[in-house]
């Protein structure tokens, strides 16, 4: 019976040789890099005329000099000057439910702008009040833009689970050529992925099942001697939420020999030290780096992991290894479309930069002070190792007068900027020649006044002091508490300073935006039907602000219907509580989930 993905798997292959012609060209890493990857590629489509080239040319690449190596590239029709296997544009089917939304849009978009050019005459003419209707018809402008612009987005996604059951082949393979009985378990729900995304995926999620079974999975009878099933298990799963999608590859293997690692880097092993065993851990997404005494077609010569790093990068995204005695998973996350990014856009020495919003946690001014001998900034009770954008990028001098608190890792950072400019939603383009691979750079953006700013991939950032500086203990988690029933306030305020809470109560919606914009809290907890400023209004005004809009929000009322619940989703809440069902227990639960 012909295998259904095959042609999908050979389109794959020539879209790929097709990208992969720069790295080809440039030699050196980046072409070992490449070969690496359309080797793994090659095996999987089944093609062996291109592995035995693919072979070749990774034979020559161990010595020949980078002009050598492009001409060997040539002759053995790895690299060309002209289009490598033309195909026929890729294409997606669409709901017409979804073409009809997309045609509905498009003409409330022409009456829109009927509509604006009509009050703009009015405004022109000197009509008084004509302005106020200008900025009323260029708010609906711009509302019915970011509509059309999620219906375009949501025509782009497809189910993800056909795509990564496309990888049983791959599994299947790779268990016959190690030796060892593995099978590939997909758990995808109702996950949806990009299209574009998808094939930039492809690549790095065949390198994680390789390795997950050639590294992961255990030979037969070393699977009988620990007392499991002898046929191994890799997951390959994906959900999507908050705009981010997370794919992760688990094995059920007995997890990394950092041992063995250790070994081969040439080190000291510490068993069960975490910070020893997380620089282990980093060592096996270095280049050249393998812990394997030979080469094998399956296995390669340490350069599998690098490609997946290089390539979630690419999607403007990152990935992270977590191993133990019941297995090792690796997780990549990136956007869930590639189409726009928020983007925080800040100034460092006199230039413009975006790093895009979903690394950072939070943002503020910085104040430096030094802890244990290296520069830091306390956010809060936490000490938190601080360093210079500026610095890391060479850009001379900064006056360091903000931060932002950014994830690398497990670990976080205060990357110490000149000032915050804004957050602006933004389309990233990707870099051209000789930027192009840059993997601190996820590409360049246009803001909305034509200024073009790099967009920073903080994950691959490595400044030098980011040495790792010990947090403060831990500190009670701030909650702030918007009632204006002193019954009920009284009541809510008990619970939760017996839940270890540190609460700050007020009556109404206005005196809680005055306190969070005076000192963020950790959350708030806030009714809907308040004097002066309601919670829905107070929910939209925090997600408006810069500083506060990750701000977890939890509304908590008596109004239950669907269509109130509905209301506080699209004010941005986190969560929606009702009076008349009220556990404790309950709120506890979530606000810990939230904190």
């Amino acid at each position: 019976m012909p295998d259904a993905t095959a042609p999908d798997l050979a389109r794959a292959l020539r879209a790929e040789l097709r990208a992969a012609q720069p790295d080809l060209g440039a030699g050196g890493p980046a072409a070992a890099r490449a070969l690496h990857s359309l080797h793994a590629a090659a095996a999987t489509a089944g093609d062996e005329g291109l592995r035995a080239a693919l072979r070749a040319a990774q034979a020559a690449a161990a010595t020949a000099t980078p002009d050598a190596l492009r001409d060997e590239l040539r002759r053995l029709g790895l690299l060309t000057d002209a289009p490598v296997s033309p195909e026929p544009p890729a294409t997606v089917r669409v709901d017409v439910r979804k073409l009809d939304a997309l045609l509905a849009l498009a003409g409330e978009l022409t009456s829109a702008r009927l509509q604006l050019n009509e009050r703009l005459g009015r405004a022109r003419s000197g009509e008084r009040g004509a302005w106020r209707a200008v900025r009323a018809a260029q708010q609906a402008l711009a509302t019915l833009t970011d509509d059309l612009a999620r219906e375009v987005l949501a025509a782009r996604l497809e189910p993800a689970r056909p795509f990564l059951q496309s990888f049983e082949r791959a599994a299947r393979d790779a268990a016959r050529q190690a030796g060892k009985r593995a099978r590939l378990h997909v758990d995808a729900a109702d996950a949806e992925l990009d299209r574009h995304a998808m094939d930039r995926l492809r690549s790095p999620l065949l390198h994680l099942i390789r390795n997950a079974v050639d590294h992961g999975i255990d030979p037969p009878g070393a699977r009988a001697a620990r007392g499991v099933d002898d046929t191994g298990t890799v997951t390959l799963s994906a959900f999507s939420a908050a705009g981010q999608v997370t794919v992760t590859v688990r094995d059920d293997g007995p997890g990394v020999n950092y041992a063995e690692v250790a070994r081969a880097a040439g080190r000291p092993h510490e068993p069960g030290d975490p910070a020893a065993e997380a620089e282990l851990t980093e060592l096996l997404f270095t280049p050249g780096f393998s812990s394997r005494q030979e080469v094998t077609d399956l296995s390669g010569r340490g350069v599998g992991l690098d490609v997946v790093r290089t390539q979630a990068r690419a999607l403007g995204g990152d990935v992270t290894l977590r191993s133990g005695p019941q297995g090792t998973t690796v997780t990549v996350q990136f956007p869930l479309t590639l189409a726009t990014t928020r983007v925080a856009v800040v100034r460092v020495a006199g230039q413009l930069l975006g790093v895009p919003v979903r690394w950072v946690d939070r943002a503020g001014r910085a104040r430096v002070q030094p802890h244990e001998g290296r520069p830091a900034v306390r956010i809060g009770e936490r000490v938190v190792p601080a360093a210079s954008l500026a610095a890391a990028l060479n850009l001379g001098p900064a006056r360091d007068g903000a931060y932002l608190l950014v994830r690398q890792g497990e670990a976080s950072l205060a990357l110490l900027v000149d000032a915050l400019i804004g957050e602006e939603e933004l389309v990233i383009k990707p870099l051209a020649f000789p930027l192009a691979g840059a993997p601190h750079l996820e590409g360049a953006a246009q803001l909305p006044d034509g200024q073009i700013v790099p967009v920073l991939n903080v994950r691959a950032l490595r400044p030098a002091a980011t040495s790792r500086v010990p947090d403060a203990p831990p500190r009670a988690p701030r909650v702030l508490l918007a009632e204006d029933t002193a019954v009920t306030r009284q009541l809510l305020r008990g619970i939760l300073t017996g839940a270890g809470v540190d609460v700050t109560a007020v009556e109404n919606g206005a005196l809680a935006w005055e306190a969070a914009q005076r000192a963020a809290p950790d959350l708030l907890l806030t009714d809907v039907e308040m004097p002066q400023l309601g919670g829905l209004d107070l929910t939209r005004q925090v997600r408006a602000h810069p500083q506060l809009q990750h701000l977890p929000v939890v509304l908590l009322t008596s109004l239950g219907h669907p269509e109130d619940r509905e209301r506080g989703a699209e004010a941005g809440a986190d969560a929606y509580l009702v009076k008349g069902d009220f556990d404790e227990a309950a709120l506890v639960a979530t606000l810990r989930r939230l904190l």
